[in-house]
């Protein structure tokens, strides 16, 4: 394993420590105010996920003529 994979599997590691723990804290801090587990929250986040994966890859592009300036 060379340098560039290594660094790129320790900034994973990274994304997806900061991502478990935005997630963790979202989830204290609604129970420390409401005392209610929110479920959902984890759809919520997969949701997020995936439109941005759609926004990224240009499946979602408007198909009106104001958006012409996005890429194709």
């Amino acid at each position: 394993m060379d340098l560039q994979i290594a660094l790129l599997l320790g900034q994973d590691g990274i994304v997806n420590g900061a991502v478990y723990g935005l997630m963790a804290l979202a989830l204290v801090l609604v129970f420390s105010v409401t005392r209610v587990i929110f479920i959902p929250q984890g759809e919520l986040v997969a949701f997020g996920a995936l439109s941005m994966a759609a926004l990224t890859a240009g499946a979602c592009r408007p198909r009106c003529g104001c958006w012409s300036h996005w890429p194709r």
